[in-house]
Order: structure tokens, then C-alpha cells, then sequence
């Protein structure tokens, strides 16, 4: 063979391998991707709102002035012309609501939100559920301990077995530590991992669900069902649901709706070690605060100051000697009054390892869910072996510019059976939906549940307005294995009604639109307690007396997915309007100074919910994009309020501070109040129970409020 033929046969193999692997490689670009088989299960019992949804033209809180649906839905900042067919906006030539909302014509509706990466549903502190087997928890608690008013505030993010991630945003607390690597744990589909909120960038309580591919793009869970291609190149044409989450809607119907879960079932009182039973210790000795107070367990309950630096002050709760070995769900007593930090950290020392959760004692108890102050925190294992307790300190992760007006707060806890742990899985088993918590902190302990649940999948939901029916329980006052204080501690604070803080400072990475929406699901537990006359505010929590225990403790609980009622003529829920100031116009003094907001409000509590929500403060949006504020005068919240004969007698708490304005918070009262055709003449009291005309027909001011 010639030089010249064999410098020509080189050249035409390498040719030939060289359009192979190109071909190769066009070939493997081009192939169509491979389909993902649905995993996901409804992160929340009952139902919810639909709220904001997920942006298919930029998921990455970036705005380009449209928002594109799964259903290929278009909504513009700028209307369109010519109008395109459909519905034009309420206000011609309008299609920017502000707050990246805009009109689309195809639906007739607003849509919710520019660069929105993840699917927002409207639920009131609720148990939030792990969405999907995790063999991973990635974090557990605040995004910044030091700034609350960020991204998704407290949260779970969920490694899941074949490399997706899921975010659950805006909690109020967790049950669940992190650990180190994927098969670190195993944390079944429906498992509790804390209560919704709104912490962080959040306009009202709700859940913000991100769900992640391997590569780590932001992916709508419901697919792709637009006519051609999905604009977000990343995303996946299936819904990742094998059960659709149930949903209400207060406009139009964007996302599918599925059965409603369960709630978790009521929990036994199990063991209570109160803060003045023998298994309780502080130290240094006295260091906390005592006051007396009905509500608390015991009667009394204990305080401190918080800080972000050392302790000065620790309170453990021990494990009863001579309890059953195994696995015990833990639940925290949070106080009625004295209890604000957004922070609190509960340590859980436990089997030779100590994890830790993170609380928002601000906002429990609650008339939604946690209505008897008990806050679950996780299972764990205990050995009986000593030196197991639960501890809070007077350390918080409270942000420095509010630390100073707030307390720490600690009552009682209880330890409820649940079983025996077992050896966790090398491999997830076929996972089964479960609503009962289970330890993610240690890789070698799990537990296997004795039932479990696979929600039946329906894709075509029966839907109501009505939201899940509330509980009753029946409530005893005879609790299990309760422990009995050895000394009487003499309480040096008497019971004054304080205003709890709700987190609703906010800007708007997950935006709920104000108002939230949130037809959420409250128990209404049955009080042996004397009730009285007067409405007490949502802050000022009078908890449910601890529950009788059963003897054979369910580690899971097989939910029905019929929980939806039938409509009644009464709705759950009414829009009301919460009036604050326009901050630039009271500024240079430009009359009127009053703005309307929209809150859903319980329509059996109408008049206290716009109280409660003044009192809460206009919600991030309102304040940091329109420019809202609302006037306090030195008042922090109110104890009571009195509704006879057509007058509302409100009683202020805090102290009086006049500013030698006209306009102040009592035209804000009254503008809140007379919206109710039931309150014609609004009295406000100041701290001191005093004001001008207590008497009569007519409205009345304290007199330190007179210009």
C-alpha cells in the first residue's frame, strides 16, 4: 500500500468516526425526554385556595411582564391590542394589579405571578405533609434566623429518591432535623413535617411548594397541558401528582382538583411534665419569670426575655422514669400570653443524640388549628435510660430590631407512645401515604407503621365552597399520667392580656395575593372551662384542656378522601375590608389617609377578625409596594371586645400615645368596625379601661387621643 493510499484510508475512517459520534450526538440531544413517573401526593389535609401559580414563561423571580399557566393561559402587565378574545379587565385599558398580577383574558381573571417558581396554597397553619418518600431532610427551619422578612422564612426542603427536591415554604415550625447525605433517613409520603404559616416573604398565612428536578430547575408538579410547546424549557409535560391536592376556587379554575386527606387523628395526652412538676428543672435556679393564668397548664406558666447570644436561662423537661421504651411523639405547650419569639429552639436530648426544631411561638395557639396550644414536634426515640428531656432556652432566633419587645415563653410537654422503632430500609420500600410523624434525624431508626394509607386518585374531584368539616373533640380534664408539682410557686406577674405578634411583615417572593384567601379547617374543642360573654381577640388564647388518653396508641391513621360537605347557606368564610393609612398621604398630610384591604374572615367572627387583622399590621405588599401603615398610638392590641345593643366597646392594651394628630387609630377602629351593619357606635378604651362617654348612643375616644 502506497504512502498516499494509506494517508487517503486514514483520512476517510477518521471522517466516517468523526460523523458517527456527531450523529451519535445529535441523536442523543434530539430524543424526546424521558417521561417521569408521578410521585408526588397532597402536601396538606383538607383543602385549600388556589393561589398563586407557577409562571411558565420565567420561574425564576425575574419579570417579563407575562405569566403563562400549565394550561397555556396568558396574562400581560400590558393589555394586548388589539384586545384579544375573551374577557377585557374590570377597568378598561387595566391589566397590572400590581404586585406582578396581571389580567388574562382567556381565563377572565387575575393571574398570580410574575416569576412565581412554585404552586402557593391558601392553609391556615395546618400540618403540612411531606409530599413524596424523602430519603433526605436537606434543611429544617428559618431561611435567615436573623431576617424573617425573607424568600421562604421557615421551611423543609426534601431530597427524594429519584433526585428531585420539594420546598415547603412560609412554615411557623418544624418537625424534622436534617441529616448529612441522600439515605441518611426515610421519610414516608404524608408524613407531618411542621404547621403552614406566613413567615418569611409572605402576604398571609399559606404553603409554597417548589418542586425541583435532579438538575435543579423549578418544574410545575401539574406538567404541561398548553396547545404546543411549554416556554419553560425545563419543565416536564406529565403532572408529577399521583393524587391531586384538593382545592377551592374564588376564581378561575387554573389547576385540577383532588380528594381532601385526613387530618392527623387526635393524639392521646400520653405522659404531661408540666413547669412545676417534679421531672421539670431551671437553671440557674428562679431564673424564669412565674405568672398565673387559667390557660397555662397548671395554672402557671413561665417567661423570659429573649437574646440571639448565650443563655442565660434553660428549662428542661424530663422523660419519666420508669416510662415504656420506644418511640414517643412530642408535643410543646405554647403559653396564651408571654409567649412572641418567632424563634423559640426546642432541643430534644434523646437515646444518646439531641436534635433540635425551631418554633414560632407568636402566632399559637390559633383559632385554626392548633387551638389548645399543643405544638407537635417530632418522634423520637427514648431509652429510659436518664438524662432524656426536652430543653427550651432563653436563645432565640428572633431578629435584633424586634428581640427586645418580645418573651420566651414555656408551660408543659407531653410525651405520647407511639411504639417500637424498627430497622430502617436499606431500599424504600413501595411507600404508603402516612400522617404520623416519624424520626428523620437518625438514619438507623424509623418506624414502620402498622397501616398505611395510598390516597385513591380521582381526577375528578367533587368540589364545594364549604371547606373540610372541623373537628369536635370531646374534652376531658382527666389527663394520663400527669405529674404533680412538689412545690407551689407564688407567681410575681398578674395576667394582663398582651398582644401576640403575627408575622406578617413580608415582602413578596412567594406572593399569596392579599387577601389570602384561606378557607382553612379549625377545631372547636369543648371546654369544661367557664366561658364568658365578652369576645376575647385570637391572640388572647384560652387553650383546650388536654385530651383522655387511649391505652393502644395509632401510629397512622387510614384517611377517607370524602371530607367535603355539603354547602349550608351560611359560608365559612366572607371578604371583609381591613382599613389602614397610606403612609405618603398622612405623611404630608393629605386627607383621606385611609386605604381598604381584603382579608377572609370567619363569618361568625366577623367584627374581631378585622381587629385582628388591623392589629396584625397591612401584610408585606401592602407595605413595602403601596406604601401602607397602620397607626397604633402606643396600643399593642385590645383584651376584649363588647358588641350590646348596637356598640362595640373595645379595650385597648399597651399605653396611650398621643401625637397630636386628628386623624389616629380610634378613626381606624371605627372605620373597621361600622362596616358590620350590627355595630352602629364604636367606644374605645384606653389601657386603663377609661373613656369620654362610656354611656350612651354615641362613639367615644380616650381622652389622650384627643388632638
Amino acid at each position: 500500500m502506497t504512502r498516499s493510499l494509506r494517508d487517503v484510508l486514514t483520512a476517510t475512517l477518521f471522517c466516517a468516526l468523526f460523523l458517527s459520534v456527531r450523529g451519535a450526538s445529535a441523536e442523543h440531544f434530539a430524543a424526546p425526554l424521558q417521561a417521569v413517573t408521578p410521585f408526588l401526593y397532597p402536601p396538606y389535609p383538607g383543602t385549600a385556595s388556589q393561589e398563586s401559580i407557577f409562571d411558565h414563561s420565567t420561574p425564576n423571580y425575574t419579570y417579563d411582564n407575562r405569566i403563562v399557566a400549565f394550561t397555556g393561559d396568558v396574562a400581560n402587565k400590558n393589555c394586548p391590542s388589539p384586545a384579544p378574545p375573551g374577557t377585557p379587565p374590570p377597568q378598561a385599558g387595566v391589566c397590572n394589579q400590581g404586585g406582578g398580577s396581571y389580567w388574562s383574558y382567556s381565563l377572565g381573571d387575575w393571574m398570580y405571578y410574575d416569576g412565581h417558581d412554585g404552586v402557593d396554597y391558601g392553609i391556615s397553619y395546618r400540618p403540612v405533609y411531606a409530599a413524596a418518600d424523602a430519603d433526605q431532610v436537606i434543611y429544617a427551619g428559618w431561611w435567615d434566623p436573623q431576617n424573617h422578612k425573607i424568600n421562604l422564612g421557615i421551611y423543609v426542603r426534601l431530597h427524594h429518591p429519584n433526585g428531585y427536591n420539594t420546598y415547603y415554604g412560609h412554615m411557623s415550625s418544624v418537625a424534622v432535623q436534617a441529616c448529612s447525605s441522600p439515605g441518611c433517613t426515610f421519610v414516608p409520603h404524608g408524613e407531618m413535617l411542621g404547621l403552614s404559616g406566613t413567615t418569611g416573604n409572605s402576604t398571609g398565612p399559606h404553603l409554597h411548594l417548589t418542586v425541583r428536578n435532579p438538575a435543579g430547575k423549578s418544574v410545575d408538579p401539574y406538567g404541561w397541558k398548553g396547545v404546543g410547546a411549554d416556554p419553560w424549557v425545563n419543565d416536564q409535560t406529565e403532572s408529577l401528582w399521583v393524587a391531586y391536592p384538593s382545592l377551592v376556587y374564588y376564581g378561575a379554575k387554573i389547576y385540577p382538583s383532588g380528594p381532601a386527606l385526613d387530618y392527623p387523628p387526635t393524639a392521646p395526652t400520653g405522659l404531661i411534665v408540666d413547669d412545676g412538676s417534679p421531672g421539670f428543672n431551671e437553671t440557674p435556679a428562679e431564673c424564669w419569670n412565674d405568672i398565673a393564668v387559667g390557660s397555662a397548664q397548671g395554672g402557671v406558666m413561665r417567661f423570659s426575655k429573649p437574646r440571639t447570644t448565650a443563655p442565660t436561662c434553660t428549662a428542661q423537661w424530663f422523660f419519666p422514669l420508669g416510662s415504656s421504651v420506644g418511640v414517643y411523639a412530642i408535643y410543646v405547650r405554647i403559653p396564651a400570653i408571654r409567649a412572641t419569639t418567632e424563634g423559640a429552639i426546642y432541643t430534644i436530648q434523646h437515646a444518646g443524640e439531641s436534635d433540635q426544631v425551631v418554633v414560632n411561638q407568636a402566632v399559637f395557639p390559633n383559632i385554626y388549628y392548633v387551638t389548645d396550644g399543643w405544638v407537635y414536634i417530632g418522634k423520637y426515640n427514648f431509652t429510659g435510660a436518664g438524662d432524656e428531656y426536652i430543653e427550651l432556652t432563653n436563645r432565640t432566633q428572633d431578629e435584633a430590631a424586634t428581640i427586645a419587645d418580645l418573651y420566651v415563653g414555656a408551660d408543659a410537654v407531653r410525651f405520647v407512645l407511639q411504639g417500637l422503632p424498627t430497622p430502617t430500609p436499606l431500599t424504600p420500600v413501595t411507600p404508603t401515604s402516612t400522617n404520623t410523624p416519624t424520626i428523620t434525624r437518625t438514619p438507623t431508626v424509623t418506624f414502620t407503621p402498622s397501616q398505611t394509607f395510598t390516597p385513591t386518585v380521582s381526577r375528578t374531584p367533587t368540589m364545594t365552597r364549604t371547606p373540610t368539616p372541623s373537628r369536635t373533640p370531646t374534652v376531658t380534664r382527666t389527663p394520663t399520667a400527669t405529674f404533680t408539682s412538689s412545690r407551689t410557686r407564688t407567681p410575681t406577674f398578674t395576667v394582663t392580656p398582651s398582644r401576640t405578634r403575627t408575622p406578617t411583615r413580608t415582602p413578596t417572593i412567594t406572593h399569596t395575593p392579599t387577601p389570602s384567601r384561606t378557607p382553612t379547617f379549625t377545631r372547636t374543642p369543648t371546654s369544661t372551662r367557664t366561658s364568658t360573654l365578652t369576645v376575647t381577640p385570637s391572640r388572647t388564647r384560652t387553650p383546650t384542656p388536654t385530651r383522655t388518653p387511649t391505652r393502644t396508641p395509632t401510629i397512622t391513621r387510614t384517611p377517607t378522601p370524602t371530607r367535603t360537605r355539603i354547602p349550608t347557606a351560611t359560608p365559612a368564610y366572607k371578604l371583609i375590608n381591613v382599613y389602614f393609612v397610606n403612609k405618603f398621604r398622612y405623611t404630608n398630610n393629605l386627607p383621606p389617609f385611609e386605604v381598604a384591604g381584603k382579608r377572609w374572615a370567619h363569618s361568625n367572627m366577623l367584627p374581631q377578625s378585622a381587629l385582628n387583622e388591623y392589629f396584625k399590621g397591612p401584610g408585606s405588599t401592602e407595605r413595602f409596594v403601596y406604601g401602607w401603615i397602620a397607626l397604633y398610638n402606643g396600643f399593642t392590641g385590645y383584651s376584649k371586645l363588647e358588641i350590646r345593643d348596637g356598640v362595640a366597646h373595645v379595650f385597648l392594651t399597651g399605653t396611650c400615645t398621643p401625637e397630636g394628630r386628628d386623624f389616629t387609630i380610634a378613626n381606624l377602629i371605627m372605620l373597621n368596625l361600622k362596616q358590620f351593619p350590627e355595630i352602629r357606635f364604636v367606644k374605645i378604651y384606653d389601657e386603663n379601661g377609661a373613656t369620654q362617654d362610656p354611656n350612651g348612643l354615641s362613639d367615644s375616644i380616650p381622652a389622650c387621643l384627643q388632638p
